[in-house]
């Protein structure tokens, strides 16, 4: 499959809407945003308008990342957000924290950003300057050393750091401050034992041989599971260190997966859901009102709540097996969703981020803001 192709035809929706938002200002001096930091003025349109792609829990707080190196942070349940220092102009689309102060952003050009106080400053740990050079050496090494089946993992590496390609990891993943996973379009993926101080390619701890985007990493009861493109669903055996790839009745791209240990559901194109309730062993396709993309999925108390590129918002209360519309105030491009303390939701999208009691009739749209 033709390389470009494949970048615009699958990566998952929260990276195309980076690319179309925002062109780059005309400038007569070009800066690379990887070697400036994000703007701590936004205008009149605030904080909270910007577009974002990806929210986390840090304890009590919530982190929410966006274009252009924007990481706002909220200590009210979404009152007032405050925006941290980002070193880096670079399009973010993944968050996680491990524990209220260690965390992860990860997006475009292979960046990998870590934050020890919250989410309030972040440090850079990977580019995709770094990775051009570390990654094909990683592979090389092995090749001198007699390991032959590297050669292929070699020129994929290659392919993805080298020249002009802007190399995004679309989803993150620590299941402790050590040791965590990234992964992203053509198959990238990288892991650290040392908290991100060291990362390397891993593209051959999965069954993944076209090399197609992983667009989502999460974890889900036991399994640690990868999503992304023609259907491809992948669940790690730790006694082979590797993802092992799940059978999928689906060739589309699933852009989500939620769950709990009792159940699987992962969301794609067209309204496209599926469940499981065996590992992926089986699936069910799930029929929804909705026939727009799905962009989001989350397990927010005893409720799966789905939402949708068009601004749908769906909700079940029996593990997945059926889904309602739900009311949106403040309807958008959704890019994600999780709670927010015991009683809210926060949702954030191509305009922005808000807040919803739960229970509540109304979305209150978060207005206060502080630099």
């Amino acid at each position: 499959m033709n390389k470009l192709w494949s970048y615009f035809a699958a990566s998952t929706v929260a990276l195309l809407i980076s690319i179309l938002v925002y062109a780059q200002p005309d400038s007569k001096v070009f800066e690379d945003p990887l070697d400036i930091s994000a703007v701590q003025q936004f205008g009149f349109r605030g904080l909270t308008s910007q577009p974002l792609m990806a929210i986390a829990n840090a304890g009590t707080r919530v982190v929410a990342v966006g274009l252009r190196g924007l990481i706002i942070f909220s200590d009210d349940q979404g009152r007032s957000w405050h925006q941290a220092r980002v070193p880096v102009q670079t399009d973010l689309v993944a968050v996680q924290f491990v524990n209220p102060v260690q965390g992860w952003a990860t997006g475009h050009d292979a960046v990998i950003l870590h934050t020890e106080d919250g989410g309030q400053t972040w440090t850079k740990q990977l580019d995709n300057r770094v990775a051009a050079v570390a990654f094909p050496a990683y592979y090389r090494k092995r090749i001198a050393s007699g390991d032959t089946s590297a050669a292929s993992f070699l020129k994929e590496v290659e392919l993805n750091t080298q020249g002009d390609t802007s190399l995004p990891f679309l989803s993150v993943y620590f299941a402790n401050p050590r040791h965590g996973i990234a992964v992203g379009s053509f198959g990238m993926i990288v892991a650290t034992d040392d908290g991100g101080k060291h990362w390397l390619p891993w593209l051959d701890h999965v069954d993944n041989k076209d090399f197609l985007n992983l667009n989502v990493i999460r974890k889900i009861g036991d399994d640690l599971i990868i999503a992304g493109e023609q259907g491809g669903v992948y669940r790690y055996d730790e006694k082979r260190q590797s993802f092992i790839a799940v059978s999928a009745p689906y060739k589309g791209s699933f852009f989500d997966v939620a769950g709990t240990d009792k159940f699987i559901v992962a969301v794609g194109l067209r309204g496209t859901v599926y469940r499981s309730a065996d590992r992926g062993a089986t699936w069910q396709d799930i029929d929804t009102p909705v026939k727009d993309s799905f962009t989001t999925a989350a397990v927010v108390g005893s409720m799966t709540v789905l939402a949708s590129a068009a601004g749908s918002v769906l909700v079940s209360r029996d593990q997945g097996l059926t889904f309602q519309p739900e009311a949106v105030a403040h309807p958008m491009l959704f890019t994600a969703i999780d709670a927010l303390g015991a009683r809210s939701l926060v949702r954030a999208g191509l305009q922005g981020i808000d807040v919803e009691q739960v229970g509540a009739e109304r979305t209150v749209k978060s207005n206060e803001v502080s630099q």
